[in-house]
């Protein structure tokens, strides 16, 4: 059962605003997509032609990075640094964003083998609308990538929400859990 997650107005209409566009009266796929598109190009113009956006903006994800590459999404400098030099010292590129905007525009420039997002990027709203985005972008463009969700939240139906949501990977942040994530890292993308 595939669960809808609603997404805050607010945060949509500054989606387009920091690509500078023109909040549109209803916000689609698509017009949502070409957000996304602008801010990963600013320099270009997009034509009318949505499908061009997808396939420019699909083959430049397929075309980019290599399986070792990880993006790690959390608002906590601590945690993201601490993941960095973890799985760099296990042989991985690590890219770091602190918010959802930041987090989207990182993941289209390249093609990530994991997305390692707190729940609570920096509300627990906008970490089910980065996961939700995050999906939608793996599933329109056929990627292998694995959506890892961390928390140190102890709510049951997070689990339940995040798996149903699109996360493969749902990870409570207890003694241990940084071992556990270099498992089913290298698990899923093994170096060498």
């Amino acid at each position: 059962m595939e669960e809808k997650i609603k997404v805050s107005t607010e945060i949509l209409a500054e989606i387009f605003k920091i690509a500078k566009m023109e909040v549109p009266e209803t916000i689609t796929d698509d017009n949502l997509l070409a957000a996304l598109f602008k801010l990963r190009n600013p320099d270009k113009e997009m034509s009318d032609d949505i499908e061009s956006a997808q396939n420019f903006l699909s083959s430049d994800i397929q075309n980019q990075g290599t399986s070792n590459n990880i993006l790690v999404v959390d608002d906590i400098g601590v945690v993201t640094y601490q993941l960095k030099v973890l799985l760099k010292n296990h042989g991985y590129n690590v890219q770091v964003a602190k918010d959802i905007f930041s987090g989207l525009n990182t993941f289209v420039k390249a093609n990530y083998a994991f997305v390692i997002m707190d729940l609570f990027v920096s509300t627990e709203q906008e970490g089910y609308t980065l996961l939700n985005e995050t999906k939608k972008i793996i599933t329109k463009n056929n990627l292998s990538t694995k959506i890892v969700v961390i928390t140190a939240s102890n709510k049951a139906e997070n689990k339940v929400k995040c798996l149903n949501g699109g996360a493969d990977v749902f990870l409570k942040k207890d003694t241990g859990w940084q071992e556990k994530l270099i498992e089913i890292v290298e698990k899923y993308a093994p170096i060498g």
